[in-house]
This record gives C-alpha cells, sequence and structure tokens, in this order.
C-alpha cells in the first residue's frame, strides 16, 4: 500500500506536533497556517526539529515538510490524508475555506472533533458544495507537548488506543487501514458519537479550573494535573462522569470511563492508580503542566460549548439527569462573565434536535436519516 500524503492544517502546538511526527514517520508533509509568522521560520529552515520525552515511543529528529504555506489551496492539492488540527470553535470556518478545493475521495480528519464536529463539518461542506470526501474524528488530540520555538516543537505524551470513527460510520475501517501506517495504536470507535462523548478535556478541566480558581488568579504557578487535582477533585470529575456515561447508556452509545480512558493511553508511559485522582497525579508527562492563569481560556471556553453543554443538552432530550453537569456549566459561565451555552454545538445547532436515538445512530452509521 503506497504511504498516503498528508496536508496538516493548522500551526498550533497539535498542527506542529502532528506534521513533525508525520514526517519524522517518512509521510510527505504539508503544513498550512494562516499566520505568516507562523509559516516563515519553516520555509526558511524547510521544516521544524522535533524532541520526544523517550517514553512515548516516538523518534526525534529533523522532519522536514515537503511544503510549509499560508496557501490553503497548495497545501491540499494532491494529499490523500487532510488533518484539521485546530481547537473546535475554528472548524466551521476551515469547513467553508476548504469546501472549494476538495476533490472527490479525499479523507478529512478532525483531530479532535469535539462534539459534533465531523457532523457540522459535513453539513458546511455540503452546504458549499464540495465533493464526495469521507470524514472522521478522534476523541483527543494524540500528542501532548508544545513549541520551544519558531521551528522546535517537544512532544512529551502519546496517547496508545486513541479511538477514531468516520461519518458515515461504515467507512471507519478504511480509514483506520490507512492512518494506520502512520498511528498503528488507534482504535476503532462505533460512531462519532461516541468519539464526540469520549472527549476527556470537559469531564476534567472544567472542575480543575472552577477548583482552583483562587488560585489560578493568585500569582505564581503551579502544576494543573499534579497540584490541582486533589481526591476531592478527584471525586468531582468521577461524579461528573457518572453523568456522562449515563448519558451514552441512554442513547446506546458504548463508553468507557474517563479512568479506563486513562490508563489505556498513559499506562505505558507510566500513569497508575485505583482512581482518576491517582492516574493524574502519577503520570509523569504532567510535571511541565503550568495551569493556565486566566479564565479566559480553551479549558472553559471551549470545552464547555463543544464538550460540557453538549452533553447536558443530550441528557435533557433523553430524560437523563444531570445535575452536576449543569451546574459546571453554570460556574464556568461564571468564571468568565459569559452565557458559554450560548453558541453551544447542541443537537438543534447541528439540526438533529428531531432524530430519535435509534434515528440519530443510523444516521452516524449511514448517513442518511429516516426510521
Amino acid at each position: 500500500m503506497p504511504k498516503p500524503i498528508f496536508a496538516v492544517l493548522g500551526g498550533g502546538h497539535g498542527g506542529f506536533a502532528t506534521a513533525a511526527d508525520l514526517a519524522i514517520k517518512g509521510f510527505a508533509v504539508r503544513l498550512y497556517s494562516s499566520y505568516e509568522e507562523t509559516i516563515a521560520p519553516l520555509q526558511a529552515r524547510g521544516g521544524l526539529e522535533l524532541e520526544v520525552l523517550p517514553s512515548t515511543g516516538l523518534a526525534g529528529g529533523f522532519a522536514r515538510l515537503e511544503l510549509a504555506t499560508t496557501d490553503l489551496a497548495a497545501a491540499v492539492e494532491g494529499a490523500d490524508i487532510i488533518m484539521v488540527v485546530t481547537p473546535a470553535p475554528s472548524q466551521r470556518g476551515y469547513a467553508e475555506k476548504l469546501a472549494r478545493h476538495l476533490r472527490p475521495g479525499q479523507i478529512i480528519v478532525l483531530h479532535p472533533g469535539g462534539f459534533g464536529g465531523a457532523l457540522e463539518f459535513a453539513q458546511v461542506l455540503a452546504a458549499h458544495g464540495a465533493p464526495p470526501v469521507t470524514l472522521a474524528e478522534t476523541e483527543s488530540l494524540i500528542y501532548a507537548g508544545r513549541k520551544k520555538g519558531p521551528t522546535h516543537m517537544w512532544i512529551r505524551g502519546y496517547k496508545k488506543g486513541l479511538r477514531l470513527a468516520a461519518f458515515p460510520a461504515r467507512e471507519t475501517a478504511r480509514v483506520l487501514s490507512l492512518l494506520r501506517q502512520a498511528y498503528p495504536d488507534l482504535a476503532e470507535a462505533d460512531s462519532v458519537l461516541e468519539t464526540g462523548l469520549s472527549n476527556p478535556n470537559p469531564i476534567i478541566h472544567i472542575p480543575i479550573m472552577i477548583l482552583n480558581a483562587a488560585r489560578i488568579e493568585a500569582p505564581g504557578d503551579f502544576l494543573f494535573y499534579w497540584e490541582g487535582v486533589t481526591p476531592a477533585v478527584g471525586r468531582v470529575i468521577e461524579a461528573l462522569d457518572a453523568e456522562r456515561l449515563a448519558v451514552g447508556k441512554a442513547l446506546g452509545v458504548p463508553l468507557r470511563s474517563v479512568y479506563e480512558q486513562d490508563l489505556e493511553w498513559y499506562s505505558h508511559q507510566g500513569t497508575h492508580g485505583q482512581n482518576i485522582y491517582e492516574t493524574h497525579v502519577h503520570n509523569p508527562i504532567y510535571q511541565w503542566s503550568l495551569a493556565p492563569t486566566e479564565f479566559e481560556h480553551r479549558y472553559l471556553t471551549e470545552d464547555t460549548p463543544y464538550g460540557l453543554a453538549p452533553i447536558e443538552d443530550l441528557g435533557r432530550r433523553l430524560g437523563v439527569p444531570t445535575p452536576r453537569i449543569s451546574a459546571t456549566v453554570e460556574y464556568a459561565s461564571l468564571l468568565t462573565g459569559r452565557d458559554l451555552r450560548h453558541g453551544a454545538r447542541t443537537m438543534e445547532r447541528l439540526g438533529l434536535a428531531n432524530l430519535s436515538p435509534s434515528e440519530l445512530r443510523q444516521y452516524v452509521r449511514t448517513g442518511f436519516r429516516g426510521g
């Protein structure tokens, strides 16, 4: 099987990590960012340096890029797989920009999707007359790391067992057969409902932010997971997770707990414990994870409307009580000073509010609505 050509869209930490790792693995990679100041140093050097923590199992070195560009059309022309590695709020804009540059048969992977990411992306592409392509999404970003400079990326974490689903789900096996050339540890999710409900960030980030509010506003740094997660914070995370699992069960979507997920992803890097508190404070890769210094941060402004609020919305539609999730959304809105339910990626926003659970499951598996 010939190696696929990748286009990586997004010049943040995730985009750099994705492009660098794929290039080190021997794939042809084009990296796109709309910011000239991001692309110019990469063009001048011809790529970027990748540094890795040995426990990731990844290889470091110089990652030569086939192309680094601010020209979206040039980035995706001839690419087999387009990796959209951007925050959830920017996915709609990327879909609008991409529509006229796509060719039939290309694969677009939202890395990650957030709740409803692939569903919304498909709707936007269709509305803009895009040719038939295959969409897929992961439940989370496979890497943990940060830029150390304009052409220097450091990866400290790599998730094993990360799950992916295509929309429609009948295409998942085909997408995985290609992606596993680069990511052999990817696992198959039931559908984009599973990936959308399995991103742990809303369940973990938001309560840590709320319960460490005074510490975040006070002078000085602290380690977000190692010091921000205590046994009590862990119990709150588990309580929110129980409501998420109940929503998934009512919807007929198989979900694992965030504790099970944490062990699956990071046991190979040394995490261990009997509960979610222990797996966080015993995860070696978190020794560098500083807490945010303000509440206007994606841990609240993205994780709430694209993660927690949609779970609350589904719970209400399914008759599943989510009082702890609802309270958490309220407190997140108070900390940011705005209603984080406004504009949330709910079933109504996705145009799917009239579907029953069985119709919704059929839709994500086949791409067709109906009973």
